[in-house]
């Protein structure tokens, strides 16, 4: 005779789950992207939002529904226009590297949306590096990194004055300069919060990354 099966019901199995109490449930994420993101630095933390119980808004600077690529071919399509975006119902905004922030920080909406938030210190605002690499589209030869500190480098405060300018910011070696002539305060450390401001260095990063966002998100 057929020995009988271990395997538990359904119902066990949904139980357990059951027992998972995401922390971000009804919270809304907006994630910029563009063509040549960082893929882990984009798709691990969307994933991990979305296990909290986060919609995460994927926004972008052209149509809705644009099929953005990142450098390692993984795909993703925007949700929305970023100048369609409605700010009062953001609950957090993630910047994932690549050299899609190259793109970002000439568009004037992001920049502004970023400025905003930084700004109003209530709301996480988080970005993270990439180490330089080749791109396998271009080849040997054709390294490409991009770095989303760069947007708080460009983004400005009323002032004029970058959204960085005195606050710690965790980001790649290479852009250390970037951060002080922007009047940021350059830290070597695997993620970064001042304030309402997370920074990270690179892909090995973005477990605390993470970490802190949701972190920062679920806590009253």
């Amino acid at each position: 005779p057929r020995a009988p099966s271990t395997w538990a019901p359904y119902s066990a199995h949904t139980e357990k789950i059951k027992m998972f109490a995401p922390r971000l449930a009804g919270k809304r994420v907006l994630m910029f992207a563009d063509f040549q993101f960082e893929d882990a630095e984009l798709l691990f933390p969307k994933l991990r939002l979305e296990e909290e119980g986060a919609t995460v808004l994927v926004a972008g600077a052209h149509p809705k529904g644009t099929k953005y690529t990142g450098k390692y071919g993984y795909p993703v399509r925007s949700d929305v226009h970023v100048d369609d975006v409605d700010l009062a119902t953001i609950d957090a905004l993630v910047i994932p590297g690549g050299f899609a922030p190259d793109y970002m920080r000439r568009n004037k909406t992001m920049l502004g949306i970023v400025a905003q938030l930084v700004a109003e210190g209530r709301r996480p605002v988080a970005g993270i590096c990439e180490p330089h690499s080749v791109v396998p589209s271009l080849g040997r030869g054709h390294a490409r990194a991009g770095h989303a500190p760069w947007m708080f480098c460009s983004a400005r405060d009323a002032t004029g004055a970058p959204v960085v300018r005195g606050k710690r910011c965790a980001a790649f070696f290479a852009i250390k300069d970037d951060v002080l002539n922007a009047g940021g305060i350059f830290v070597d450390d695997p993620v970064v919060v001042d304030g309402n401001l997370i920074t990270s260095r690179t892909p090995q990063d973005l477990v605390p990354f993470c970490h802190a966002i949701i972190s920062a998100m679920a806590d009253p």
